[in-house]
């Protein structure tokens, strides 16, 4: 098999040995630092593809869905950038029917690209309207998309699997929000939420139908944790629109990848995750990073048949010996023994973290796998 076939397999069926695959790229820059660079944004799948050459684990190539600038005019943002040495503040702006909407964001060395002003808030007039409007135009395109793709997949697929990752849950509002405001404006207009979130999952399934007949692998399907969302959230927008999506995305011939970082619990216990339709789901990480203290135990929890990945906290990779990521790595494997699990970190490895302890952790698990 191929390492993009071994992957793909693994998830569905397990296997009788251990399986490492670290989460690398997704801007988090752990490659891009690999690659000599400072700038996360000047990253490139090349970049990512010598990353996981280099640390020797099986890949998983998370790709944004590309932006459809050079197929229309209708959804091309204007951008400029400020730049000094360490910094660039960039400012993207869309004009809609609606007024002009836009970003502001703040990029730092080795840090990557983080939001300073979303496009709208819940005060912003014809909020619903812009959303719509955005959702709609972008569902007029979805025909360009294997054209778009194509380059990518074409360098990616040799080495492993790509999951195609956009605001796909409907809840996001094409992530032209923050999550804070997310949940008020739900709060607030239940009704006409529903209504746009309703718009956006059916548009999005027809991108589903796209992106798999392009030849992806999986998509990305994430939600908040605990932290951002409440129960109530979850029940009425996250695990429905989940399960249609799902459905989709298998029967499209795909798979679900799902990467919820932070703390997830008592969501995990409440059995959430599993009326989802996840075939991929991560991470199950203990404290500071997460709240799952009883790995072993979380993991009987979720459905058998869904493949989990992680737990090697990110604090541990960054701070850690090489013996002391030895030893966390041991408590996943031996945790998740007799499991579908891919052994990982609890997140995206970012800039600073020492190649040495990533390839401690790999030689620890092909160790415990000869053994």
């Amino acid at each position: 098999m191929t390492t993009r076939e071994k992957f793909v397999d693994y998830v569905k069926h397990g296997g009788s040995e251990p399986f490492v695959s670290f989460q690398i790229g997704a801007g988090a820059g752990f490659d891009c630092k690999l690659a000599g660079k400072e700038w996360i944004s000047d990253n490139t799948i090349e970049d990512t593809i010598r990353a996981y050459q280099i640390v020797e684990c099986d890949p998983l190539f998370n790709v944004y869905l590309p932006e459809l600038e050079p197929v229309t005019s209708e959804l091309t943002w204007r951008d400029t950038i400020e730049k000094t040495d360490n910094e660039k503040i960039i400012n993207r702006s869309l004009e809609t029917p609606y007024g002009t909407i836009h970003w502001k964001l703040k990029e730092q060395t080795r840090h990557g690209i983080t939001p300073i002003i979303y496009p709208l808030t819940l005060d912003s007039p014809n909020v619903f309207e812009i959303v719509d409007w955005y959702v709609q135009r972008y569902g007029k395109f979805v025909k360009y998309m294997g054209e778009l793709m194509g380059p990518i997949l074409e360098k990616a697929h040799p080495y492993g699997p790509v999951s195609m990752q956009w605001n796909i849950q409907p809840f996001e509002l094409m992530g032209l929000l923050s999550v804070d405001n997310l949940v008020m404006l739900a709060m607030l207009q239940p009704q006409r939420y529903r209504e746009t979130c309703d718009l956006i999952r059916d548009i999005n399934c027809d991108v589903i139908k796209a992106v798999f007949t392009c030849g992806a692998d999986f998509v990305f399907l994430g939600a908040p944790g605990v932290e951002m969302l409440s129960p109530r959230i979850y029940e009425e927008f996250i695990i429905p629109d989940s399960q249609v999506i799902t459905r989709a995305v298998h029967d499209a011939g795909g798979l679900v990848y799902s990467h919820i970082c932070s703390p997830i619990e008592p969501f995990l216990s409440k059995g959430y995750y599993n009326r989802m339709g996840i075939d991929l789901f991560e991470t199950l990480s203990p404290p500071p990073v997460g709240n799952v203290t009883d790995l072993a135990k979380a993991r009987k929890i979720l459905d058998p048949k869904m493949c989990t990945r992680g737990n090697i906290g990110l604090d541990v990779l960054l701070t850690g010996t090489a013996e002391q990521v030895e030893k966390e790595t041991l408590r996943v494997l031996e945790a998740t023994k007799g499991t579908k699990h891919m052994v990982a970190a609890s997140d995206y490895l970012f800039y600073d973290i020492p190649l040495d302890n990533v390839k401690a952790a790999v030689q620890t698990v092909r160790k415990y796998k000869n053994s």
